[in-house]
């Protein structure tokens, strides 16, 4: 049985109201992160996540910020990425989590695709919405993703 949690890493959770709706009518929980840090204590807690949506420009704090720094302009400007690359660490497979940016940026592109993670633009919440439904319509503990 899929865990009916999903994680969402967003520094201005107050504008996803839409989000939480759409994922509560459908017998899911969200569990908010609004940075880095808090995201990974989520991510290292016990709680395995059905999925995770992953807002790309959001705050680093204290160490998160000097390593992301060291990985490089990608991860320094588009911190949610090191997340998403950090849950692939950990077994969630590449559907499970979706990345997302106001922007289409060619490098962030480049690391979903190696990631094997989803990239959707904000403002397109059909094309977000039919991303979930898609994600959650397959159970990632008998499917290849």
């Amino acid at each position: 049985m899929s865990s009916t949690d999903i994680l969402i890493l967003d520094d201005e959770p107050h504008l996803l109201d839409w989000l939480v709706e759409y994922i509560e009518a459908k017998n899911y929980r969200a569990t908010f992160a609004v940075n880095v840090a808090e995201a990974m204590k989520a991510l290292n807690s016990q709680v395995a996540f059905r999925m995770m949506i992953l807002d790309l420009n959001v705050p680093a704090p204290g160490e998160y910020f000097s390593l992301l720094k060291s990985r490089g302009h990608t991860y320094e400007s588009f911190r949610g990425l090191y997340v998403a690359e950090q849950a692939r660490n950990m077994g969630y497979r590449g559907r499970q989590v979706i990345v997302y940016s106001v922007h289409d940026i060619e490098e962030v592109r480049l690391v979903t695709d190696r990631l094997g993670a989803t990239y959707i633009t904000k403002g397109r919440p059909r094309a977000f919405k039919a991303e979930i439904d898609h994600v959650l319509s397959f159970d990632p503990s008998t499917h290849n993703a």
